[in-house]
């Protein structure tokens, strides 16, 4: 048991760090679509894609402590809660309160991360209306139908799209 109980406090760090690398990777890809980088947002959606894979197999690998050491775990990935780690793992009182403690990190960085991924969606938004606005004076096409948000004409299911939003 007293190796068990680190070997999870280190675990939950670990994860911690990863959503605070997660956002501090949506941070910098606000720059990114400032700057209209498309390279750099190809290569942070595949850092981000990476660092979402590492949590998951963190989630993983402390429900498989779990089950080894208690030898029955009604959790899977999907539905992996400190909230109830916490509760059913048997630990002192001390490393409990560590462990919310970090679980009360994990949340806020969860909350940022919502914020910052709803400001750079917004941040598309507003970049590519601009872009379209651009495009619409540079050719003239008043008259035609302008690109809607899924990137396909109006009236017509193919996308033919310049730019595509997706956050």
């Amino acid at each position: 048991m007293e190796n068990f109980t680190p070997d999870i406090e280190d675990m939950l760090n670990e994860k911690l760090d990863l959503y605070k690398q997660l956002n501090a990777q949506l941070k910098q890809e606000r720059k990114f679509i400032v700057d209209i980088d498309v390279d750099s947002l190809w290569k942070s959606s595949e850092k981000k894609k990476k660092i979402t894979k590492e949590i998951q197999a963190l989630r993983g690998k402390i429900l498989y402590h779990l089950d080894e050491m208690f030898c029955t775990n009604d959790m899977d990935i999907r539905s992996f809660s400190v909230s109830y780690l916490i509760r059913t793992i048997p630990a002192p009182k001390e490393l409990k309160t560590k462990f919310r403690k970090i679980k009360l990190a994990i949340e806020n960085e969860k909350k940022e991360l919502a914020q910052v991924a709803l400001e750079n969606k917004k941040y598309v938004t507003e970049y590519l209306s601009v872009i379209d606005d651009v495009m619409s004076i540079a050719v003239d096409n008043s008259k035609q139908a302008q690109y809607d948000l899924s990137g396909a004409m109006p009236g017509s299911k193919n996308p033919n799209c310049l730019i595509h939003a997706e956050v």
